[in-house]
């Protein structure tokens, strides 16, 4: 934890330098409160039905485990009981779902066997199909992103739900589920390699035999030579993204696939900022919204350089600073831009995974636009520095780790140094004033601990507000973004008992940083 954080320094105000912000706060009132009040209880009253749902579920997958084990099936037993996860609401993941489309069971099995995968499969889609009903009566109450995490859990219990697959983004194509992008590529030949990415089928053997196709067929380390001129880099196309890159196609592979995963992660996280509630309604009800007719969109672009020199070269003319940066993107050309870093110490997964935040936030809309300028540019700054917590957890992408290091330092600097910014003021901070504060560390770590807090907080009860408000901030519409309501608005709480209750927040995590501790 001393080395992070030492290396905990606030630069990433540079990270969004292309482009000016625009936003202002709405007053708060009493009738707020009590509409607040009204939706903290119907959040609650759901999230005890998921409970109930749950705990009878575990209930009959306890009851399945003990009749294997009554018979002798041990593994059979543990395979049932590995289908038990604890009841979380507050998580924020994304779990792996598997490609293949389950088979049926096999017939020639022993009877018991046969019987106790049945009953497994039996349980599970039940579950799936209560969570999803459950899910749509949730966003009919006006909280799209718990009924999207419901609709994650469906799909983890029965992975062949067609609802569930197709909000998520698959479609079957044979016996797999897959992406749109995916089935596109599969019809035209193409197959995915783990390490070349999309290739042409007949073109596997060759590459993997060392030849690469390059204005014809040549060898790899000739290749190698012919695409460090950044004008003749690899190109990795994925579902949403195109990287380009002089390093190795190899590596371009890898940072794309790194992407994707946070792309969903970020997608299935942030659906309501992406979709009004009339779109999510036509969602859950099998149609599609005008953004999901176009299928296949253009990609999201990302810059990956083979050493720090090129890509300080490539920017110095642009952005004085660059040399203190690990990447950024910049609105004006809708790029991120990156580069290798050998250095273990350096983040640089958190680096890319903050400059992807602001790359899908902007690029959201096709509008170029200013976002925040004037007011409640620590959400932006906030949310992207959040978003580098994600981590590859054992069953896929998880964010909002407590003993992260932002959130860590944002703990100890409230409580042991006892830095904080009211709310009330802090919304009003422009970009310049943020950016140009002689304290932007401590400033950014608080945008990071308030975050974590609106994502968080009481099972993330205020969650849809916090990703409501950056809908408004990043609004394609002037009138939008120069009526953005505030946080003691749309939670309907004050500023002053927000005040309160992040403090509350920050006491109950955990201490990781030791008092004392000097942090740069």
């Amino acid at each position: 934890m001393g080395r992070a954080v030492r290396r905990l320094v606030a630069v990433s105000a540079l990270l969004i330098v292309g482009a000016a912000w625009l936003g202002q706060t709405a007053p708060y009132g009493v009738a707020g409160a009590s509409r607040a009040s009204r939706s903290q209880k119907v959040l609650r009253y759901y999230q005890n039905l998921h409970r109930s749902q749950h705990d009878r579920f575990v209930k009959s997958l306890q009851d399945l485990a003990a009749w294997c084990e009554a018979r002798g099936l041990v593994e059979a037993a543990a395979e049932v009981r590995r289908s038990i996860r604890p009841f979380d609401p507050d998580r924020v993941e994304m779990e792996s779902l598997p490609e293949k489309v389950q088979p049926p069971i096999d017939s020639t099995q022993p009877e018991e066997h046969r019987e106790w995968r049945m009953r497994l499969r039996r349980l599970r889609k039940q579950y799936a199909r209560d969570v999803y009903f459950l899910s749509r009566r949730v966003l009919r109450a006006g909280f799209p992103s718990y009924a999207y995490a419901l609709v994650r859990q469906v799909a983890q219990a029965d992975p062949d739900h067609e609802a569930a697959r197709r909000l998520l983004g698959f479609e079957r194509y044979g016996d797999r589920w897959v992406t749109p992008f995916t089935a596109s590529m599969l019809r035209r030949g193409y197959v995915w390699h783990e390490r070349f990415g999309w290739l042409p089928e007949k073109h596997v053997a060759r590459y993997e035999q060392g030849e690469r196709y390059f204005r014809g067929w040549i060898d790899a380390k000739k290749e190698a030579e012919l695409r460090r001129d950044f004008r003749h880099a690899w190109q990795v196309r994925t579902d949403h993204y195109l990287v380009k890159t002089n390093h190795s196609l190899e590596a371009g592979v890898k940072l794309a696939r790194a992407l994707e995963e946070f792309y969903r992660f970020f997608r299935q996280t942030f659906i309501a900022f992406f979709n009004t509630p009339e779109q999510m309604q036509k969602l859950f009800e099998g149609g599609r919204t005008s953004r999901s007719r176009r299928r296949i969109q253009k990609p999201h672009t990302v810059h990956f350089y083979r050493v720090r020199s090129q890509y300080v070269e490539q920017l110095r003319d642009r952005i004085p600073q660059i040399e203190i940066t690990n990447g950024l993107y910049l609105p004006d050309d809708r790029i991120i831009y990156t580069f290798y870093n050998p250095d273990p110490e350096a983040d640089m997964r958190g680096t890319l995974f903050h400059e992807a935040t602001h790359q899908l936030l902007y690029e959201s809309q096709s509008r170029d636009r200013p976002i925040a300028n004037d007011a409640n540019f620590w959400a932006v700054e906030g949310i992207a520095c959040y978003m580098e917590s994600a981590q590859l957890g054992p069953k896929g992408l998880v964010a909002g780790d407590p003993r992260y290091i932002r959130f860590q330092t944002a703990r100890y600097r409230y409580l042991e140094e006892g830095f904080y910014i009211p709310l009330a003021r802090f919304v009003r901070m422009s970009k310049t004033e943020i950016q140009h504060h002689p304290e932007i560390g401590k400033i950014y770590t608080q945008a990071s601990g308030l975050a974590y807090f609106f994502m968080h907080y009481d099972g993330g009860r205020y969650r849809d507000a916090f990703i409501e408000h950056l809908s408004q901030i990043y609004n394609a519409d002037p009138r939008r973004r120069h009526r953005v309501a505030s946080l003691a608005e749309l939670t309907g709480v004050s500023f002053d008992e927000l005040d309160q209750q992040y403090g509350e927040f920050l006491r109950s995590l955990p201490s990781m940083i030791p008092p004392g501790a000097v942090i740069e």
